[in-house]
């Protein structure tokens, strides 16, 4: 399985139990391909399946791994594509903790520590 084929079949299982967490995944990996295709004219075709790892650790490199590696670490504001906590996404998140409590809840693991805070100050 290429890292493009495992990020999308991670995206449609997030989405089998949550479509609203999917959709939130999904805007923002549009806004990430997008910002790419502005800046350095890189179509989605043309994304490469791995990058040079010291590239994608230092974020200056788009690929498919680093969507996948995104994805796998339930990383909500997708710091590692390089977007920032906003309060559209805080406010997006409470709604999913409030109407998904019982896939979103103190137990779901996250390396994430901002993340991790916010549900633990707000899920029963």
């Amino acid at each position: 399985m290429s890292w493009q084929e495992y990020s999308v079949f991670l995206l449609e299982s997030i989405g089998i139990y949550n479509r609203d967490l999917m959709l939130h995944y999904y805007r923002k990996i549009k806004k990430f391909m997008i910002w790419y295709k502005n800046k350095f004219n890189t179509d989605i075709k043309d994304i490469p399946d791995i990058a040079p790892p010291k590239l994608e650790n230092q974020k200056k490199a788009i690929s498919w791994r680093r969507i996948a590696r995104a994805l796998e670490k339930n990383d909500f504001y997708l710091r590692r594509l390089s977007f920032a906590q906003t309060k559209n996404d805080d406010k997006e998140l409470m709604n999913l903790i409030h109407k998904w409590d019982n896939l979103l809840n103190k137990k779901t693991k996250t390396d994430d520590k901002i993340l991790q805070k916010i549900i633990e100050e707000n899920c029963i």
